[in-house]
C-alpha cells in the first residue's frame, strides 16, 4: 500500500509513503520511472544539492531541482520527510532519525533550499510520513539532552509509565516553524510503525532483521 499525503499531490508532484518492501530492487522496477536517488544513509546532517543524477553519496537528506529524477528515503522507525516548493519547483526528501534531529537536518534542508534556489520557506509543504511514535519510543537521558539542543522547548517529551519518551514527528515540526514554515503546510502521518510492525519496518520491534519503508517524492 501506498500512503499518498494529499498536501504533496499537487503541480504534476508524485510523491507518496510506502510500507515495508521485502523486494527493493522488484518494488523499484515497478515504479513508472527511469531514475530514482537514493542517497547512502549514516544519520548525517549532510544534504546533496542533485543536479544530475549520479552515483549515490553519504547524507540524509536530497534536494533537486530536476524532473524525472525523483529521490527518495528509507526508514525504520526513523521519520521520513518529503518536501515541494510549488513556487520554484524544486523537491526535498530527508531521513530524520535521532541523531538527524539532533543536528536539525529538516531545519538544515529548507535552509539550503532558500540558500540554494531561493526557496521561501512559507511557501514549502511538508509531509512526515510514518515513524514511531511518541506512544512507543522510549529513550535515555542522553538522546533528550541532544535533541534539547537544537529543540530546547520539551513539548515532544513525553512520559509514560515514569520512562521517557520523545515524539519525533512534534520535534522536526517545531523545528521547521521556526524557519517559517506554516502549520497549515505540515502533514503528518497518524502511523505508528512500531504499533503497526504487521505493515511497517521497525527496528525496534524487528532489531537488525527489521525491512524497510520509502518515502520518494518526483516531477514528471
Amino acid at each position: 500500500m501506498r500512503n499518498y499525503p494529499e498536501i504533496l499531490k499537487r503541480n504534476n508532484i508524485e510523491a507518496f509513503f510506502t510500507e515495508k518492501i521485502k523486494n527493493f530492487e522488484q518494488f523499484k522496477n515497478s515504479l513508472p520511472i527511469m531514475k530514482l536517488y537514493m542517497p547512502i544513509q549514516r544519520h548525517t546532517d549532510l544534504i546533496i544539492v542533485l543536479r544530475c543524477y549520479t552515483k549515490p553519496a553519504i547524507a540524509d537528506a536530497i534536494i533537486t531541482d530536476q524532473r524525472e529524477i525523483f529521490i527518495g528515503i528509507k526508514t525504520a522507525d526513523c521519520l521520513p520527510v518529503l518536501i515541494f516548493d510549488p513556487e520554484n519547483n524544486i523537491i526535498g526528501a530527508v531521513h530524520a532519525g535521532w541523531r538527524g534531529t539532533a543536528k536539525g537536518i529538516l531545519k538544515k534542508t529548507i535552509i539550503k533550499m532558500n540558500e540554494i534556489y531561493g526557496c521561501n520557506p512559507e511557501n514549502l509543504l511538508i509531509a512526515m510520513g510514518p515513524c514511531i511514535k511518541g506512544c512507543c519510543y522510549e529513550v535515555g537521558e542522553e538522546v533528550v539532552e541532544a535533541l534539547k539542543r537544537e529543540t530546547p522547548t520539551e513539548d515532544y517529551i513525553l512520559k509514560r509509565n515514569g520512562r521517557i519518551h520523545v515524539d519525533l514527528s512534534m520535534a522536526n515540526m517545531l523545528q521547521v516553524l521556526v524557519t517559517g514554515v506554516k502549520k497549515e503546510n505540515i502533514w503528518i502521518s497518524e502511523d505508528c510503525t512500531y504499533c503497526k510492525h504487521d505493515h511497517y519496518a521497525s527496528y525496534r520491534f524487528y532489531g537488525k532483521t527489521a525491512e524497510k519503508q520509502y518515502g520518494i517524492i518526483g516531477m514528471l
